[in-house]
């Protein structure tokens, strides 16, 4: 497996099956840390996770932590936007209320 120089999941362990299954290689799953929400956000026309965490974080590549104090939803995109498109607005969730936490948990 291949993973960016830093990547989140860089450092994971690895693992194999044996020959009866397949032989697939693979990594193991990653422990989602937890995201103690510090203020909350209400979504606002064409808003992205990116310029959000640039905006809360200074760092747009941080908009992880976003979805990982929101773990409603499955998809980190759709805490911004709606699966299907509503008449109105597109696919955005105008006024939805996204948790935002801390950059780090020890207080940074």
């Amino acid at each position: 497996m291949v993973f960016v120089k830093g990547s989140r999941y860089g450092n994971l362990s690895r693992f194999e099956t044996d020959e009866n299954n397949g032989g697939f290689k693979g990594i193991k799953p990653r422990a989602v840390p937890v995201a103690t929400p510090l203020l909350e956000h209400s979504v606002a026309l064409k808003e992205r996770l990116d310029q959000l965490a640039f905006n809360f974080y200074r760092n747009p590549r941080d908009w992880s932590r976003l979805a990982e104090a929101n773990p409603k939803q499955i998809f980190a995109e759709y805490l911004l936007w709606a699966p299907e498109p509503a008449a109105e607005n597109g696919r955005e969730k105008l006024g939805q209320v996204i948790l935002v936490p801390r950059r780090t948990e020890d207080g940074t």
